[in-house]
């Protein structure tokens, strides 16, 4: 989780991406992943290891969107050593991509450039619009006072900007949305929070929920914005896959391991169809068997995968 904002005075641009070398298959499935790599894979703690292994991750994973959050100096090796078409939106957030890269949108004036920003890619022919999103870490996903009334839970919540920040993007999101059966749009990122989905009747009393149920603010609005939320729709027993991309282990704060999801990839449009979707748990500091393969995994967040197809 990050402890700062910054504000860059990024202007909306619109412009084709640098050459991209890797062979692209024509057909209507595209994959997306959405990580918090924590400071470049934490570089500063594992050093090269770090970044080596973002990379063989999101090789091996053959996505062909990639949005990342805490990106700071890995982003021209991340494009680099993929052959793909990348915007760096802010120090925080950058966008990969096997197709190109046709337009980029900030909006300085609403919103920075460190919360939110995207790019439109054109897919054998086809327009999808991306989005990339980091919201406030607080207040603490991890330490929601779940002995409180619904109520009381919420107005914890609403006390931090998540709140602000969604419903500002999804102001900012309006003229996207209206085009989005001719033009899919996809959003995902670290949100920093749970969702409803997860904090239901069904899971209250497990994952340290401490019998909470609640229909947190961020994903009720994504939901009232007409977003689908991916994982869980290709999931939908939260009970049996609760999803976990963030846990207390991560840092020394002692809160009860809740095995958190707070990283997303929503999606809209009626072109538009999530056929397979996974979170994936952080292993921070260790060797991380995925696709049979071992990798250094240098963030404290897990990643989100999603399958979409695109007619």
């Amino acid at each position: 989780m990050k402890k700062c904002i910054l504000t860059l005075g990024l202007f909306a641009l619109t412009f084709m991406g640098t050459s991209c070398t890797k062979e692209v298959q024509k057909d209507n499935t595209l994959k997306v992943l959405s990580w918090n790599i924590w400071h470049e894979g934490h570089s500063n703690k594992y050093g090269k290891q770090a970044c080596d292994g973002v990379i063989g991750v999101l090789k091996k994973s053959e996505a062909d969107v990639i949005l990342m959050i805490e990106t700071y100096g890995a982003s021209d090796k991340v494009a680099d050593s993929l052959g793909y078409y990348h915007r760096l939106l802010s120090s925080n957030l950058s966008i990969y991509s096997r197709y190109p890269i046709v337009k980029t949108y900030t909006f300085p004036d609403q919103i920075s450039t460190f919360n939110f920003g995207g790019v439109e890619i054109l897919m054998h022919g086809k327009k999808v619009r991306i989005f990339d999103t980091w919201l406030h870490y607080l207040p603490d996903a991890r330490c929601v006072p779940t002995e409180k009334s619904e109520a009381e839970i919420l107005a914890w919540d609403d006390a931090g900007t998540r709140d602000d920040e969604i419903r500002t993007i999804i102001s900012i999101l309006k003229p996207f949305i209206a085009e989005s059966d001719s033009i899919p749009m996809i959003m995902g990122g670290d949100f920093n929070i749970h969702s409803h989905l997860d904090w239901t009747e069904a899971t209250k009393n497990l994952y340290n929920h401490g019998g909470a149920v609640v229909n947190w603010t961020v994903s009720k609005s994504m939901e009232e914005a007409g977003f689908i939320d991916s994982f869980r729709e290709v999931n939908p027993d939260p009970v049996k896959n609760i999803g976990t991309t963030w846990l207390t282990a991560a840092d020394s704060l002692e809160t009860p391991n809740r095995q958190d999801r707070i990283d997303y990839i929503y999606y809209q449009g009626k072109t538009i169809k999530a056929t397979a979707s996974q979170c994936y748990d952080n292993y921070l500091g260790k060797q991380f068997q995925f696709e049979g393969e071992p990798f250094f995994y240098g963030s404290d967040h897990g990643f989100v995968l999603t399958e979409f197809s695109i007619k």
